[in-house]
């Protein structure tokens, strides 16, 4: 597993899945978590599967889905996500779920294939993820606004492809505001900070080239932090830089509450690429990975939207290739994020 460079707390206690790719069945017994003996640094998908596996859960307990792809075990009653962007030709997984019930027992989703746990706490996780909080939005639609996806256009480029083209994650932020922070630790270039903020004006953006549809979504940037704790939560919505595996652009970590509400949403881009693209210029480099582009979609994430794999054309499509330039929201992009929001 890639290490992430300048996580604040220790990797503790690891529940090792990589195994369960391609995904396993639905376990037929539910093994402990409430045992007083701490669980092992290391626990197999067989152990997790098997009648006598007893142990505790550690506060930075963490599921590790494939290389450079874990996520951390969330309080009780919460639902903990990870998402990933990855370069062409990656076969690994993008995104995991985690549901941890009261009781202790645990629920995992690897994309959209059911990985790991009872009935009951599979059904929990689904339910939660399904969920359409409402935003509790506080400032009012404009006159003559719809919520209903409209082009001025007399046609759409071709890359904008279908209105129908976008998954939700789970959760919206309450009062559609997703306020964040910026850590520039090992960020590739001063003007890196000035491109994230563009992809998460995109991502809220009404209109696009492929059309209209109004939204209520809101980025709030409220300065520079010091804080640095990818994938842990900590209250605090940090965007920043992190090692990852080198086919790792960027990742997203999110907290959803039994309600489906947001409470908590961390970003973090690569900083061992080192072919980043940060200007603004609308030609991307060949050879060279763009930022803003990366940014629109990790914001995506932020806000509730997941990966759209039925199609190349949406912004959270799972990959993204250098020299490509896709900040703009496609239809289906827009039409997620105003149904959302």
């Amino acid at each position: 597993m890639a290490r992430k460079e300048g996580r604040s707390r220790s990797v503790g206690t690891v529940i090792a899945l990589t195994a369960l790719m391609p995904a396993v069945a639905l376990m037929p017994t539910t093994p402990s978590f409430a045992a007083e003996i701490p669980c092992s640094s290391t626990l197999s998908p067989s152990e997790i599967k098997s009648v006598g596996t007893s142990c505790q859960l550690a506060s930075d307990t963490v599921v590790r889905v494939a290389e450079g792809l874990e996520v951390a075990v969330p309080e009780p009653g919460m639902v903990a996500i990870v998402q990933v962007l990855r370069t062409p030709g990656s076969t690994g997984p993008s995104a995991a779920s985690v549901y941890r019930a009261t009781d202790g027992q645990l629920a995992l989703q690897i994309d959209e294939t059911p990985a790991l746990g009872s009935t009951a706490t599979a059904g929990a996780l689904k339910r939660i993820l399904a969920k359409r909080a409402e935003p509790a939005t506080k400032h009012p639609e404009p006159a003559g606004a719809a919520k209903t996806q409209s082009s001025g256009l007399a046609a759409v480029p071709a890359y904008c492809g279908s209105s129908y083209e976008y998954n939700f994650s789970g959760g919206v932020w309450q009062q559609s505001v997703f306020p964040w922070t910026y850590n520039s630790r090992s960020q590739p270039a001063s003007d890196a900070l000035q491109a994230i903020k563009y992809g998460f004006q995109f991502i809220t953006d009404t209109s696009s080239a492929c059309g209209t549809y109004y939204t209520f979504a809101f980025a709030d940037y409220r300065g520079s932090t010091t804080r640095y704790t990818w994938g842990t939560r900590d209250n605090g919505n940090v965007v920043g830089w992190a090692g990852f595996d080198p086919d790792i652009l960027g990742a997203t970590y999110s907290w959803v509450d039994g309600s489906g509400l947001r409470v908590e949403v961390d970003i973090a881009f690569n900083n061992r690429v080192t072919n980043w693209f940060t200007g603004l210029s609308g030609t991307v480099p060949a050879g060279r990975f763009d930022l803003i582009s990366v940014a629109t979609h990790e914001a995506g994430h932020g806000f509730g939207l997941a990966h759209y794999t039925g199609s190349s054309y949406p912004v959270m499509f799972p990959t993204l290739g250098t020299g490509v330039n896709k900040r703009v929201k496609r239809s289906g992009d827009l039409t997620g994020m105003g149904t959302l929001y």
